[in-house]
């Protein structure tokens, strides 16, 4: 008998037409079988109609997708399951139909904002770093800091500090300050070595291939080509990571406080205010406690 994997391999080798379709399809059995999520850990022969019913009422209630995304998870493991059952007769299985609605699905509100999942940022940042170095330290510094798109538009070279690992940026009031991995900070050195040897009168910490400042736009529209290439189908944008970040340490227990610090969100409570004063190894200590992405491979 197939494993699990020679049968979704099977059903994958199918759209070889189309490596954005096998990456689609990957990334949405992923949410039927992965250990991160629903996690069915049985042979693909013994799944029953009760349990895709299980799995169903499991992706409504989602709250890190939204409706259009569930959707497409739950047609691609449909899809998935009619082709097995074609090339296997003794796997018959009834689709459930009429229990199948929609309706009530907190992903069905306009206001729900969509967060990327590890997985998916270590994919995000491995294909980056597969086609373009400076793109991958743009969005791996905007993942790990969680620092706002225009900030990082408008930093200076000399704001990063390789030693003490933070950028300094003008926030929306003041200069506020990111901290980020060793790693990162080993990547970052060696870029600036190269950075510093531009000689132009624009001390703008990363420049076009015109070797211009940053607007707003082609960040996003990076970021929108990569998902779709990687077969991700969730809108994520640069302030996507921003919630992301903040989420994840949520789920590591980072208190509201710790996490509007490292957020350089302004804390409202007097005491706060007037009497924690941290210095820069304090700021990193926090760092490296509260980094969701530290077991990633990035």
């Amino acid at each position: 008998m197939e494993s699990n994997q020679e049968l979704i391999n099977a059903y994958i080798n199918n759209y070889q037409h189309s490596k954005q379709s096998q990456n689609q399809r990957k990334s949405s059995l992923k949410y039927f079988f992965g250990e991160n999520y629903f996690n069915y850990q049985e042979h693909i022969f013994k799944i029953t109609t009760s349990k895709l019913k299980v799995y169903f009422v499991w992706l409504k209630n989602l709250d890190t997708i939204n409706i259009t995304t569930k959707r497409n998870k739950w047609n691609i493991l449909i899809s998935f399951l009619n082709y097995t059952m074609e090339d296997h007769e003794e796997f018959l299985i009834k689709i459930p139909k009429q229990t199948i609605n929609w309706r009530g699905s907190n992903g069905d509100r306009k206001d729900v904002k969509e967060i990327a999942s590890k997985e998916e940022i270590e994919q995000i940042l491995q294909h980056f770093k597969k086609y373009n170095f400076k793109h991958y330290l743009i969005f791996r510094l905007l993942i790990e800091t969680g620092m706002r798109k225009g900030e990082l538009i408008n930093a200076k070279y000399n704001d990063i500090n390789i030693e003490k690992r933070y950028i300094r940026t003008t926030g929306k009031t003041e200069d506020v300050a990111y901290y980020y991995s060793k790693e990162l900070a080993h990547f970052l050195k060696q870029y600036l070595n190269e950075r510093e040897k531009i000689s132009l009168n624009n001390d703008t910490l990363f420049l076009t291939n015109r070797r211009e400042k940053y607007s707003n736009r082609p960040f996003n529209l990076l970021l929108k080509n990569a998902c779709k290439k990687l077969g991700i189908e969730k809108n994520i944008t640069c302030h996507t990571f921003r919630r992301t970040i903040n989420t994840h340490r949520k789920k590591m227990g980072c208190s509201n406080e710790d996490r509007k610090i490292l957020l350089n969100h302004k804390v409202n409570d007097v005491n706060i205010e007037s009497y924690l004063i941290m210095n820069r190894e304090e700021y990193l200590v926090l760092f490296d406690k509260y980094n969701p992405y530290k077991n990633l491979s990035l």
